[in-house]
Parts: C-alpha cells; structure tokens; sequence
C-alpha cells in the first residue's frame, strides 16, 4: 500500500514581474546638479543608453575625490545592473554581484538615507531575479548537477540581508529545500523500478537538512516518512520479478519502513494533534508487522500470477 502524500510543501512565493525592471534615472535632475563633472556625465551616458562608456567615466570618478559621493556608487550600481538586464539576466553572470557591492557602498555613504528611494527598488529587483533563478534552478537540478539553487538562494540571501535589518532566512531557506526534495521524490516515484535510487537519495538529503531548522519541522519530518515508507514498497514491487530477491527486497523495504515509523514519531512529538501522522504510522506498523512473513509475500505473489 502506498501512502499518499498531503501536506507537500508550498511553492517559492511568485517572483514579481511586470515591475520596475529598471529603476529609471527619473528625478535625478536636482541631485545630478550637486555631483562631480565625472559622476554627471556618467548619468547622461547611461540615460541615453551609453552603458559601458558610462562605466568607464564612473571607473575614474571611484579613481578620485568623487568616490566619496554616494551617489557615484549608487550610479555604478544602476549602471552594472542595467548592464546585467541588456545581457540577457544570465544567472552565472557577476555584474549582479558587483551591482550588490556598489549598492553597499553607496548605502554606507548615504549616512542620512537620502537615496534609499533609489537603492531600495534597486536592491529589491536584485533580489527577486536571484529568486526568480533559484525556482529555475530547483525546476532542473537533478541527482548528477550542483546544487545550483543553493547558490543562487545565497546571493537572495545576501540582498535580503541589506534590505531587512536581522533578515532570517530560514523559512525561505527549509521551503526552497523542501521543495527540491518534493522534486527528487516525484522523480523516484515516476521512475519506479529503473534509476529511482539517486533521486531518492537527492530527496532524502534536502528533507532531511530542512528538518534540521525548526521552521515547517514537521511538513519536512512527515513528508520524508511518506516518501521513505513509499520507497520502501517500491523496491519491494521491482522483486516480483524475481521470487529469489524477495528476500533481500523485504528486508532492504523493512529498512525503509522503520526509518518512516521513526520519523513519524518525530513528527508526532513535534506535532502531536496531527491526524495525519497516526494514521500514517498506522499504515507503516502494519507493514512493519508483517517485515518477517517472507513465505506468506512468497506465496501470496504466486497466488497473485495465478499458481505459477
């Protein structure tokens, strides 16, 4: 019998799109006034579209006196992230890093917090392409490619931290691991008696490290006990084929099972008015109760093909 799976983990929250994809040069006409000659000529290159001329300028304004404009560090960071836009939004690319860093240099100028009108959706844009790759990443990531999302969600991390004083990111953190497990499970789920192992492995791995943060503790110690009771029938299914291995696939299911009813129970003590989990653990008892009746299974799958 296979457990279904409730209570799997909720989706990434939607990236905002359709917004600000560029934080225009719209209202810098009075702070342009008070900027040194390489810092203003910067900005007209940049508003007439003049990316890489107008990095060059800022390059020899940081060079000078003028480094110590906030708004010089504020410019280049436009201008690195408008760079990052006309390139495509390549995840691998830097200029969203180098984007970060000027922002945090202009921040750490900006004493008085006169151009956080213009940092904050500058930053916030950054973190939501970050965002908006690591969904990408979980939608490809596969047992035999770098954990690329996990990347990706620390570059996020990095931006949120500069936009939220004490940013935690351990909701985010457990739902975006949560996530790639579900993925991994359904993948061994589907693939069944060839090649499920690795994904299964995958999805154990990211389960198991977003139960080891108290957020969402309990839909991560459930859903592995699901997943791991339902391997454990799997693998037990791919020996039908041959009554020899049903031995060897019992126990190796017998295994798994004790690991979900372990689980279960951990999920109980965190969680101890879920219905769903006793009934799961009900379900996973009686199989566990029947882990040593290896002649009855035998028996029982002859009966099944008809006596043969």
């Amino acid at each position: 019998m296979h457990l279904a799976h409730p209570q799997t983990p909720r989706f990434l929250r939607p990236v905002m799109t359709g917004w600000v994809i560029c934080v225009l040069l719209v209202g810098w006409t009075e702070s342009i006034k008070a900027q040194g000659p390489l810092t203003r000529s910067a900005i007209a290159l940049a508003e007439a579209g003049q990316l890489e001329d107008a990095e060059y300028k800022l390059a020899a304004a940081m060079a000078g006196p003028e480094a110590q404009d906030a708004m010089t560090w504020y410019v280049h960071a436009f201008v690195l992230k408008e760079r990052y836009i006309a390139e495509g939004r390549r995840p691998e690319s830097n200029l969203r890093q180098q984007s970060l860093a000027s922002a945090k240099a202009c921040i750490q100028r900006d004493s008085n917090g006169e151009l956080s009108r213009w940092t904050t959706p500058l930053l916030e844009f950054l973190a939501e392409s970050h965002l908006d790759d690591v969904k990408a990443a979980i939608s490809a990531s596969s047992p035999d490619s770098p954990p690329s999302a996990l990347n990706q969600f620390a570059a996020y991390s990095d931006v949120q931290a500069v936009l939220t004083p004490n940013w935690n990111e351990d909701a985010e953190w457990v739902l975006m691991n949560q996530q790639i497990g579900e993925k991994a499970m359904r993948e061994a789920e589907r693939l069944e008696k060839m090649g499920a192992g690795p994904w299964f492995a995958m999805g154990v791995h990211h389960y198991s490290i977003a139960a080891q943060r108290t957020t969402d503790q309990e839909r991560s110690l459930f859903n592995l006990a699901v997943h791991t009771y339902n391997q454990g029938v799997r693998e037990f299914k791919a020996a039908e084929d041959d009554l020899d291995a049903v031995d060897a696939a019992l126990r190796q299911a017998a295994e798994h099972w004790q690991k979900a009813s372990d689980l279960l129970d951990a999920t109980i003590e965190k969680e101890p008015e879920n219905p769903k989990a006793y009934e799961a653990l009900a379900i996973v008892s009686t199989a566990l109760l029947n882990q040593d009746r290896i002649n009855w299974c035998k028996d029982h799958i002859r009966e099944l093909r008809g006596g043969e």
